[in-house]
């Protein structure tokens, strides 16, 4: 490892690459799904969400011994680990700005949809214990539903209010303080909680758009894990396995998201199919040609690609 990383990975080293993925994205779909209003605050506590999520992740990883201090630590958590307490104080003002927005400065919706994704972040995080793969589908999958979420969940509240909320999870308690029916508020309140999760996951993500950019996330972090792998193993079959998969998972998305701008979307609606094809096809070409780029350039491509078909999506839309 060199002594220090070069300057084209300061966005990855500072784990600014995944929230600059989602603005880009929360716009596009926000064009797509004729969302003409967004507020600011959903931008900036979306960005500052995502940033926190990733920075304990990699801190995390460390810590379980995923990445050990003694082995040939990737550049990006050798610099999570090295300021760790710089950057959980950091973290801790970013999620107490986020808090005080989500409580006095943005919707009831949007405060319910923070909540719905913190709970699929929970989620990841126990899966995550379990899925000790090579490469970790289920985990992948979970990860890349949770950040299509986050990503789409205001635009899709914008457009059109959630059922239930979370007030109305609340309000069995306010209800049985006269009374002391505390286990039927209990009872009550969960079942309004399971029905708020299960509303607000079918009206993000039920969605063409979302699902398509959800798919693309999953297979942007299958395509790192894929990578990783193969740059570990000198087993032929494995390196030849690895390429395989992805690029079945890649044609695989391309050919769902030409289909989705033939028959499933209106002509307004499918630049964002194709954005989604250009993504895939890019991350197919970088892996066709990864053995040109060190790991650390394979992560930063990734993320590349997932940004260029901005200015497509402008210029057809």
């Amino acid at each position: 490892m060199t002594k220090r990383p070069p300057a084209w990975m300061l966005p990855n080293l500072l784990s600014l690459d995944a929230p600059l993925v989602a603005l880009v994205w929360m716009w596009m779909l926000a064009r797509a799904m004729r969302v003409q209003y967004v507020e600011s605050s959903s931008y900036a506590v979306l960005a500052g969400a995502v940033w926190c999520v990733y920075v304990l992740d990699r801190i995390r990883d460390v810590k379980r011994g995923k990445h050990p201090l003694e082995g040939e630590m990737p550049w990006r958590h050798r610099f999570h680990w090295q300021s760790r307490w710089v950057l959980l104080s950091l973290v801790a003002l970013v999620v107490a700005y986020c808090g005080y927005a989500s409580l006095f400065i943005l919707s009831m919706d949007l405060l319910t949809i923070g909540i719905v994704g913190g709970f699929l972040v929970a989620i990841y995080c126990l899966v995550s214990v379990f899925d000790k793969g090579d490469v970790a589908y289920w985990k992948n999958f979970v990860a890349g539903m949770t950040f299509a979420f986050g990503v789409a969940a205001p635009i899709a509240v914008a457009s059109q209010p959630l059922p239930i909320v979370i007030s109305d999870v609340i309000e069995p308690f306010y209800r049985a303080a006269g009374n002391g029916g505390y286990v039927t508020a209990f009872f009550d309140s969960l079942t309004q909680f399971i029905g708020m999760v299960l509303t607000s996951l079918h009206q993000v993500l039920l969605s063409v758009h979302v699902l398509l950019f959800a798919l693309l996330c999953v297979m942007n972090i299958n395509a790192i894990d894929l990578w990783e792998r193969s740059r570990r193993s000198d087993d032929v079959l494995v390196k030849q396995e690895s390429e395989l998969s992805l690029a079945v998972g890649l044609m695989t998305l391309i050919v769902g998201s030409v289909l989705a701008a033939a028959f499933w979307v209106d002509d307004y609606s499918a630049p964002l199919c194709y954005a989604v094809m250009v993504s895939g096809a890019l991350l197919q070409f970088i892996n066709r040609k990864r053995s040109r780029f060190s790991l650390d350039a394979l992560r930063v491509l990734a993320d590349l690609a997932l940004i260029i078909p901005a200015p497509l999506l402008l210029w057809l839309a």
